[in-house]
């Protein structure tokens, strides 16, 4: 199957269900399903499966509360992340739109935040991610989901924001 790429984050081709998901998300019906209905869903599923189960399926999607820049009011978000080694990488590319996404500027002016992602919530720190780091972050986002390169050439001149959070110990 060509449509089975091969993938250094998984040290593998894709599954045949993988590269169908990627391929399906890829599509209109996929972005509007994705933009639009996963994010109400997964607000109230995330909670009610302590932090495993998502639209995306089994631990790939987290609950992330941040404190909103202007409101200073708790705002959750589920938001796709990535374990590169060093924490979790969130991935501001806002499905590709000319603005940054909301949760992105509320993590820029209060860093820390809570994350729901394989169990109950724990504190996070957000670190905005420039030069060689982002460069590599964003290589390892691009081979778990192929789409973000559709998103950055969409939104371009826009430089997607691209956070590591760790957990505060």
């Amino acid at each position: 199957m060509a449509f089975r790429r091969f993938s250094p984050y998984r040290g593998r081709r894709l599954r045949w269900d993988e590269a169908l998901f990627e391929r399906a998300a890829m599509s209109r019906a996929g972005s509007l399903l994705g933009k639009y209905l996963a994010p109400r869903i997964d607000k109230v599923l995330i909670p009610r499966t302590n932090g495993h189960l998502s639209t995306m399926g089994t631990d790939k999607v987290g609950l992330v509360t941040t404190v909103g820049a202007k409101s200073g009011k708790p705002r959750s978000q589920p938001l796709a992340l990535i374990d590169d080694g060093h924490g979790l990488l969130a991935i501001g590319s806002n499905y590709g739109r000319e603005k940054h996404p909301g949760w992105s500027a509320n993590l820029l002016a209060h860093p820390d935040c809570t994350i729901e992602l394989n169990g109950p919530p724990a504190p996070y720190r957000a670190e905005l991610l420039d030069g060689d780091e982002r460069a590599a972050a964003w290589a390892t986002a691009v081979d778990v989901y192929a789409g973000y390169e559709a998103y950055r050439a969409n939104c371009a001149p826009r430089k997607i924001r691209i956070f590591r959070l760790r957990p505060v110990a």
